[in-house]
C-alpha cells in the first residue's frame, strides 16, 4: 500500500513538473536590472496537496499555512519544499538561458531561496 502511494505521489509530481506551474515577471528597478519574481499558479499546488480550491480556501480561512495543509494531507515538509524548489529552479533556468538573469544574480537567488520558500509555505493567513 505504501509503495502504491509513493508511486502515485511520484507520478503526480512528474505531471506537475511538466505542466505550466509558475509564471515569472520581469520588473525593472531604477538601475535597469531585471528583478526576479515568481507568481505561483495555485492549481498545481491544490493538486499536490490533494485538495480542491474550495478545501484550500477553507483551510486558509482556518489559519493553516501551506506547510500545515501538506502535513494534514500526509505530505512531508521535505516533499513540499522539494516541489517548490523545482518550480523555482525551472523558472530560474529559463531566465538564465534567455540572458535575463546574470550568473551572480542567479547565485544570489539560490542563496536566498530557502528563506523565501520557508516564508511562502509557513505564511500564516491570519497574521
Amino acid at each position: 500500500m505504501k509503495t502504491v502511494l509513493l508511486r502515485m505521489f511520484l507520478l503526480i509530481a512528474v505531471f506537475l513538473t511538466f505542466s505550466q506551474i509558475v509564471q515569472a515577471e520581469e520588473n525593472h528597478n531604477q538601475d535597469g536590472k531585471v528583478v526576479y519574481q515568481i507568481h505561483y499558479d495555485y492549481e498545481p499546488i491544490y493538486n499536490l496537496l490533494k485538495v480542491s480550491q474550495k478545501e484550500y480556501d477553507q483551510y486558509w480561512k482556518e489559519g493553516l499555512s501551506i506547510a500545515e495543509m501538506a502535513k494534514k494531507q500526509g505530505i512531508s515538509r521535505r516533499d513540499l519544499e522539494g516541489y517548490i524548489v523545482s518550480l523555482h529552479h525551472k523558472e530560474m533556468q529559463k531566465w538564465r538561458n534567455k540572458g535575463a538573469l546574470s550568473e551572480s544574480g542567479y547565485f544570489d537567488l539560490v542563496y536566498r531561496l530557502k528563506e523565501d520558500i520557508k516564508e511562502f509555505i509557513d505564511r500564516n493567513p491570519n497574521k
